[in-house]
């Protein structure tokens, strides 16, 4: 009985962050349009003093809008490691370590990197917990994933990997060009576990010969989280694209996930 409602309890906490989450994106989509320095600096000052207050609704929303605007593109904020990490924090403490792992993860991949070790520790906490949920749950329902690589005309496409819950799922080595297209490709259809999970994209993008604009070969590391319904279908669609360089720098190549 214990055991059960504490089960309750999570899925309930989940939820809520979930909401959450979700209207903090759509405010910082407002934000975005007109977000001044002064506004992005309230935001994280205000979030980081709530996080360590253990205030993790006034922090998780203020970092997240912070996060949506400042922390996207080539050239993120140098607050936005500690920014990764609060927010990896306040959804391991709501109950959403899948969230809490894409987190970490992004984290990771911004300076500085003297505290890694810690991090990754970080990292392995929330993968362990993603799996026993994942262990906890009896049934399953449908994932559909789908990718078109955008990249701009001087970037082909190398190799892709994609991995559900830390297990590659989809390996593209060979003819991964094809994914270069106008419309979404079908990569993936299987089960999964209802439940939390994390999606990753790993992604290699060499450079074209004869091309007159910059370009540098890429190695593209992108983390997720999604949820899946039992018995309900769950559509991902990945898109692989690049941002703009800046002062003649190359485009850097990205990826974004969209759950349908």
């Amino acid at each position: 009985m214990r055991t059960t409602r504490l089960a309750v309890i999570h899925a309930a906490r989940a939820l809520a962050l979930a909401a959450a989450l979700t209207l903090a994106l759509g405010a910082a989509l407002g934000l975005g349009a007109c977000a001044s320095q002064t506004d992005l600096n309230h935001l994280y000052k205000r979030g980081i003093k709530a996080a360590r207050a253990d205030d993790w609704d006034t922090a998780m929303k203020d970092l997240e809008q912070f996060g949506a605007v400042a922390c996207v593109g080539p050239r993120p904020d140098r607050r936005c490691r500690e920014t990764f990490l609060a927010v990896g924090r306040g959804r391991e403490q709501l109950g959403a370590p899948a969230g809490a792992w894409a987190a970490f993860d992004h984290a990771l991949s911004l300076p500085p990197h003297e505290r890694d070790p810690a991090v990754q520790a970080d990292l392995a906490r929330a993968q362990q917990e993603v799996v026993d949920k994942l262990k906890q749950s009896a049934e399953h329902g449908p994932l559909l994933i789908r990718y078109r690589d955008e990249m701009p005309d001087e970037y082909n496409l190398h190799s892709v990997t994609v991995s559900i819950d830390f297990e590659p799922v989809v390996t593209r080595d060979k003819n991964a060009g094809d994914l270069h297209s106008p419309d979404f490709m079908q990569i993936y259809a299987g089960p999964v576990p209802a439940g939390q999970h994390v999606l990753v994209v790993d992604a290699i993008h060499n450079c074209k010969t004869g091309q007159s604009v910059p370009c540098a070969r890429s190695e593209l590391h992108r983390a997720w989280s999604f949820d899946s319904a039992p018995h309900e279908p769950t559509t991902l669609e990945l898109r692989g694209y690049a941002d703009p360089g800046a002062d003649g720098q190359p485009a850097k190549p990205t990826a974004a996930m969209t759950k349908r």
